[in-house]
């Protein structure tokens, strides 16, 4: 499993989750947040400022933004962003940093991000028109991304340059087009003005709730659009300090994300044989959870997985038959099956191999061998793991995946939420691969088996309860359900 991309949060949430929202600072506190201080609100010039980091009030990172004019009468943001992060006993250092330059109009121009953990990741996109060229570097290979657009988008860290000069007041309600380079997502973004709060220089601020992709979080924000405070789910919040306290961090290890994200369940008996279960949803409507019949239905409240037994999958040719096959066998970012070194990997485990669904085996078992468990912080991407051999279960499902497709094999990825006992009775974040070995419907929506390289399982079993299909851009909608879900078990078989 996986800290989720709070980019996401955890061996479920991905760490992207994590980094996304550390690397922008957007964080969320339990109970009463301390007060301003008034040294913090003051010191140091004023385009820079410093923001203390903490989950589940733990002091683990800190954050420095900083603003100046341009020449052109525009502006440039800088913003770093350096956390601890813990998964499963397994701490790591994560840096983010990531630089935007607006017009005299407040309108996105160019910028770059950085992240820097065992899977880095850069990416730098310029504004061109009705178009955001996005260039993204990773684990040796580079993609070139163009983005549609309406108007200019607003990253987390231009956000002073959207909010200064509104007239604020309570329930004025604005839209804006929203980009996030660590996810590559590109969506609207909802944001109301809920309350006013009195500083101690006499300056009033505003309190701002945003929505993006379902995730919500609130921002405290300066007349100049400076945020002093932000918080998120799970008690992970950013608050204004000095540089002196910002820097300052808590001993001792982190609160451990999967922990924090898990939601108990009482134990389910051979979950791993299970090939029949229904849940019923909690703290959130069932539509929120893939409906993708026949292998997962939702009606009404519940969910309902039912994964074909082995001896029932069909004899297939290993590679892909017709045009309905052939959507999901394409390279992409973080599933590079067109990569020489993935090619010559995938033909190699499969020497010999005419049959789908022993070639789909044979890609599970030797995935699950070889990729050593170890929950990562970054963005997965398959030609990095097949160099170093370890990874969470985003690591497991991208190489898993690019292996399936440079063979041929119709393969997509799964994410949501998993039984797994051997880490404790809840239900976990988790990555998994899907491969259409079944029998096809005319629309080609019949078919998908779920695999799981991770746990070694083929077909995974039925406690795999699937949120989306996809990569980051669609993963980030699990980060709107964390610390909200419930389960409730209704039938195992």
């Amino acid at each position: 499993m996986r800290a989720l991309n709070l980019l996401q949060i955890v061996e479920g949430l991905s760490v992207s989750a994590f980094v996304a929202v550390a690397a922008s600072a957007v964080f969320v506190p339990d109970g009463v947040p301390t007060p301003l201080d008034p040294v913090a609100l003051s010191s140091g010039p004023a385009d820079e400022h410093w923001m203390g980091i903490f989950m589940a009030d733990q002091h683990v990172g800190y954050a420095v933004s900083r603003e100046a004019p341009t020449a052109m009468g525009g502006r440039v943001y800088q913003q770093q962003s350096t956390f601890a992060i813990q998964a499963m006993g397994n701490v790591q250092q994560v840096t983010a940093a990531g630089t935007a330059v607006v017009g005299p109009d407040g309108a996105l121009q160019t910028f770059d991000f950085m992240l820097t953990s065992p899977l880095p990741m850069y990416a730098k996109g310029v504004v061109q028109g009705k178009n955001l060229h996005v260039t993204v570097d990773q684990g040796g290979s580079t993609e070139d991304i163009d983005i549609p657009l309406t108007e200019a988008p607003v990253l987390s860290m231009t956000l002073p340059s959207l909010v200064r000069g509104k007239v604020m007041r309570p329930g004025l309600r604005f839209s804006v087009p929203y980009f996030d380079p660590l996810t590559r997502s590109n969506a609207t973004a909802n944001v109301e003005v809920q309350s006013p709060e009195m500083l101690p220089t006499g300056e009033t601020a505003w309190w701002l709730k945003s929505s993006f992709n379902g995730v919500e979080t609130r921002q405290l924000v300066d007349p100049s659009g400076a945020v002093l405070r932000e918080e998120g789910s799970l008690g992970l919040r950013a608050e204004r300090m000095t540089r002196e306290d910002a820097v300052k961090l808590d001993a001792g290890t982190p609160p451990d994300l999967i922990a924090l994200t898990s939601i108990p369940v009482p134990p389910i008996a051979n979950s791993a044989r299970a090939h029949i279960v229904t849940v019923t949803p909690g703290g959130v409507p069932a539509g929120r959870f893939a409906h993708d019949p026949p292998l997962q239905a939702v009606a009404g409240q519940t969910v309902t997985i039912s994964v074909p037994l082995l001896a029932e999958l069909p004899h297939l040719p290993v590679r892909a038959q017709g045009a309905v096959e052939a959507v999901d066998t394409e390279p992409s970012l973080s599933i590079q099956s067109a990569a020489p070194e993935i090619l010559a990997r995938s033909a190699a485990i499969l020497a010999g191999t005419t049959d789908r669904v022993e070639a789909a085996r044979k890609l599970n078992d030797w995935v699950n061998r070889y990729v050593q468990k170890v929950p990562t912080i970054g963005v997965p991407n398959a030609l990095e793991v097949l160099h170093t051999g370890e990874g969470d279960c985003n690591e497991h499902t991208a190489l898993y995946v690019s292996l399936a497709r440079a063979a041929g094999i119709p393969a997509r990825i799964a994410a949501g939420l998993v039984y797994a006992p051997a880490i404790g009775d809840a239900f976990y974040y988790h990555a998994w691969p899907e491969v259409r070995i079944g029998s096809l419907g005319a629309d080609g929506a019949a078919g998908w088996v779920p695999v799981d390289p991770t746990f070694g399982q083929f077909p995974a079993d039925a406690t795999h309860l699937k949120i989306v299909n996809g990569d980051l851009d669609k993963q980030i909608e699990i980060m709107g359900l964390i610390g909200k879900v419930s389960i409730r078990v209704d039938e195992v078989r």
